[in-house]
């Protein structure tokens, strides 16, 4: 009865917390849409603080019921071999899909525009999101485990494009005129090794940016803030 207790509060306590996390990604996103240019009225910046301030508030709740969430999943765990290990194929599965802050060794990739001594524009798009895709790719073949994008964390259903006056990552915007950070946890040596590779960087981009990497035993990637839902994909149930 306890463990019956146990799970179906753990159910209770995930609805909840995909419902917290739809709804904040949806304020995050009229808070995009309304940081646009005509962002100096005072209606529209006094509305853009609002929107920042719930969006603060939701995402403490949204970590509280996780600590909480994660608290009835540990006590939860048996003594047993067979509990122990679902246990574990549940935090690996968290790190696959970004559901939990990560920490390792692995790089930091620096892409910083150069300075505009040619007279061009400032509006020029010196970063390209095919640029980023190449980049990411290259860590991937070299098996890195988590990936982030100036602390956006990337999964499988990341989507990473042009639109506009900035680069789209998930679903946060990212200005392809001012410095990019990536992140990459794996073995360090072997994530250099890609990325120094010739071609490994996109050559239009060494030649409008600063490219610079530093090796980490410690570098921290935040998790993917957004409920998974599936519409369409369901799990065979073989006979």
């Amino acid at each position: 009865m306890k463990k019956f207790r146990a799970q179906l509060s753990i159910g209770l306590i995930c609805i909840l917390l995909g419902f917290m996390i739809s709804y904040q990604f949806k304020m995050i996103n009229k808070q995009n849409s309304v940081a646009e240019p005509d962002t100096n009225t005072p209606e529209i910046i006094t509305e853009n603080e609002q929107l920042k301030k719930s969006a603060k508030d939701m995402q403490k709740k949204i970590d509280e019921l996780d600590a909480k969430t994660r608290e009835y999943e540990s006590s939860s765990v048996g003594k047993d071999a067979q509990s122990k290990l679902i246990f574990k194929e549940l935090q690996e599965t968290r790190i696959l899909t970004g559901g939990t802050e990560v920490e390792g060794q692995g790089m930091t990739i620096y892409i910083t525009p150069k300075s505009n001594i040619f007279g061009s524009s400032s509006e020029d798009q010196l970063i390209n999101d095919t640029d980023l895709v190449h980049i990411v790719n290259e860590l991937n073949a070299a098996d890195a485990e988590a990936i982030s994008i100036n602390d956006i964390r990337l999964t499988s259903r990341s989507g990473i494009r042009n639109a506009g006056n900035a680069i789209i990552v998930n679903d946060g915007r990212i200005s392809y005129n001012k410095r990019i950070t990536i992140k990459a946890i794996g073995k360090n040596d072997i994530l250099e090794s890609a990325i120094s590779f010739p071609g490994a960087i996109p050559l239009t981009l060494s030649q409008t940016c600063d490219i610079t990497m530093e090796k980490s035993n410690n570098v921290i990637i935040p998790k993917y803030n957004k409920a998974y839902k599936f519409d369409f994909a369901k799990p065979i149930v073989k006979k």
